[in-house]
């Protein structure tokens, strides 16, 4: 009778930027190996190689003994449960045993496994907003699962043709558009990644799959249109913040919840007396400092309290504010609080020779490739630099 045995190790290279390290497990049966996460972290140094556990300093690392301990428990039983049935199987089959428990991981119940570790992340490595993306895809699947099939599905029945499927299911009868169905898609490639980093699945359904984004033009505020929406006198408070906010979005490039969220000292004053935003996004963790330009000052003269610069106003109000505002100045385009961002990006920063790496830094994104998309020509930049060419050539 071959013996199963059970060796758990950490992978150095995945170390996170905390310095902790993925545990694995391999399960070794008839001179075949079969490997998976446990789902456990911890840093190198307290890792011991030898006992194949963690040395205990805390009560996590207990923990952390304990479910590894638990894991090599259950490996046992479902090897066990195996030979019982009398018949031949695999150090592949022991792993998928011991992973589903005995039973097929389904798609909701892996997409369900996602969203909730994100919940136990919020405020750490996510927002509420991209947990709400993910309850949004949740809500793609099953509605596709019942229509399609009627049913949930296992994890290994979503293929690559269950992808296209379900990419024409979004396009043909739901509210998305080509860039909204590509972004549900990512969505669920992403959770299908997990299942495969977990030895749910051995391949990605979208290995061959081609996402196909619509470049899009990007809304903005020409200078003209910019200084009358500064220029215009509110009579109302509330339209008043709403005028406030965007401007000074306009002018750093702040989206609508970082200003919303912006607290009195994360306006900093250097030195050499220039004004600065410095605030993490949001949306991405990620650094964003600003130096504070001279038309955006006027707005944080007097901040709203000790804990907030504005007065925090829901995005819906916003929005609906700055198209009353649009229409008071005689701006025909549709308009939200994003807006101004894209001009900040265009008008303010690109179109006035800006370089984009500063552009990039100062937005805080993670990417350049990101912010080229801001990197659009606009006709009066080419109106200045032809002139200039003209003056080098004819004078």
């Amino acid at each position: 009778m071959y013996r199963v045995t059970i060796y758990f190790y950490i992978l150095k290279r995945r170390k996170d930027v905390n310095g902790a390290c993925p545990i694995y497990c391999r399960i070794s049966f008839k001179k075949e190996r079969a490997s998976f996460s446990t789902g456990l972290k911890t840093k190198l140094k307290k890792w011991n190689k030898q006992k194949q556990s963690v040395n205990e300093t805390s009560e996590l690392d207990s923990a952390i003994n304990n479910k590894i301990e638990q894991i090599k428990s259950h490996i046992y039983f479902h090897h066990s449960h195996l030979l019982d049935k009398g018949d031949d199987f695999t150090a592949k089959q022991v792993k998928e045993a011991f992973i589903n428990n005995g039973d097929q991981k389904t798609l909701i119940a892996m997409i369900e496994d996602h969203n909730n570790s994100m919940q136990r992340q919020i405020g750490i490595c996510y927002s509420k907003g991209t947990l709400k993306n993910y309850k949004t895809l949740i809500n793609h699947v099953r509605a596709f699962l019942i229509k399609e099939y009627h049913l949930d599905i296992a994890l290994k029945s979503v293929n690559t043709p269950f992808i296209y499927r379900f990419e024409a299911y979004l396009l043909e009868e739901t509210m998305c558009h080509q860039n909204g169905a590509m972004k549900v898609l990512q969505r669920l490639q992403k959770v299908l990644n997990m299942g495969l980093q977990r030895g749910y699945i051995e391949k990605s359904p979208f290995s061959i799959y081609k996402f196909k984004f619509q470049k899009i033009q990007r809304g903005y505020l020409s200078t003209t249109e910019l200084k009358r929406i500064m220029d215009i006198k509110l009579d109302n408070k509330t339209l008043q913040c709403v005028q406030n906010m965007f401007v000074f979005s306009c002018f750093t490039g702040l989206c609508y919840i970082d200003i919303h969220l912006l607290k009195p000292e994360q306006i900093v004053e250097e030195e050499n007396g220039i004004l600065w935003v410095k605030t993490n996004r949001e949306k991405t963790g990620n650094i964003s400092n600003i130096p504070i330009l001279e038309p955006a000052k006027k707005y944080i003269k007097t901040m709203y309290s000790k804990e907030r610069v504005f007065r925090p106003i829901c995005n819906q109000t916003v929005n609906t504010g700055l198209k009353k505002i649009a229409k008071k100045v005689a701006i025909n385009k549709p308009i939200t609080f994003h807006m101004a961002r894209h001009t900040f990006g265009t008008t303010i920063t690109l179109s006035n020779d800006v370089p984009i790496e500063s552009v990039s830094k100062m937005m805080g994104h993670s990417k350049i490739i990101t912010t080229q998309i801001y990197a659009r020509v606009l006709d009066k930049k080419v109106e200045l630099d032809m002139e200039k060419l003209s003056k080098k050539l004819f004078k």
